[in-house]
């Protein structure tokens, strides 16, 4: 098993040490991850110690990855553009936390969730999460339902604007990132959706795992409700990468 999506740094909790890195690669081999991928936030890319992650690489027989998670911000190209080719990457997550420059997910932070309308919130968070699937700069697309956080949900049906996504995601040859953090914010639920994951299955669209990990303890955690949501939509590989060239795992 795989978990692709975590955070050693984190929100600046703790320096990329070997000592921190292979305290999560000891809970991964406890919870039967085969292979991890530290993926920091693209703010904190002057912490990521690629000679830290190198040696721990080669202290654990847990398989590292390296990879980045990049906040898509349509009109910061020239900073996505370099945070991605920084170093030297088996990965990129491109996720969308921001509509109007704002953030969508910060727990002190909601006021854009007072000032939009709930549906017309989701409609220019989609649109962006549909920008970074065809920008072409990324290998994975991050928590793609995260406006839900907060359960703030439309009364308006949004299937066709989900459909729209669904689309645009299959037509950038995207991995989607199931992603069980979720599970641990208000609203208690795996990042995507049933309803989204079923139209990117049924498009073919192939996914990762992982937990959004911001700490050793989280590693793994939510996979004993994630790989079951998983096999029941009707997947049964999750895909792996190293040096930007894609594999999979059976699940």
């Amino acid at each position: 098993m795989i978990d692709y999506h975590l955070h050693v740094v984190a929100h600046g909790d703790r320096p990329m040490t070997v000592e921190n890195i292979l305290a999560y690669c000891e809970v991964a081999k406890e919870r039967g991850i085969l292979e991890m991928g530290i993926t920091e936030h693209d703010r904190y890319l002057d912490e990521i110690d690629l000679a830290a992650f190198q040696e721990a690489r080669e202290k654990t027989d847990v398989g590292l990855r390296l990879g980045i998670e990049i906040d898509f911000v349509s009109n910061k190209e020239e900073r996505m553009e370099h945070d991605l080719t920084a170093l030297p990457y088996d990965y990129v997550i491109g996720s969308v936390h921001r509509v109007d420059n704002e953030e969508i997910d910060h727990p002190n932070h909601r006021e854009i969730y007072d000032r939009y309308e709930t549906y017309d919130l989701y409609k220019a968070y989609y649109a962006n999460v549909r920008a970074a699937a065809l920008s072409g700069r990324f290998d994975v697309l991050g928590h793609p339902d995260l406006i839900k956080i907060f359960r703030r949900f439309p009364q308006r049906d949004i299937t066709e604007m989900l459909e729209e996504t669904a689309d645009a995601v299959a037509e950038s040859d995207i991995v989607v990132d199931v992603n069980a953090a979720g599970l641990r914010k208000p609203v208690a639920e795996i990042y995507p959706s049933r309803k989204l994951l079923e139209m990117f299955h049924r498009r073919g669209v192939p996914i990762i795992l992982s937990s959004d990990a911001h700490a050793p303890c989280e590693v793994g955690a939510g996979y004993e409700q994630s790989i079951p949501f998983v096999r029941d939509v009707g997947y049964r590989e999750v895909v792996t990468f190293e040096n930007r060239k894609r594999g999979t795992l059976p699940l």
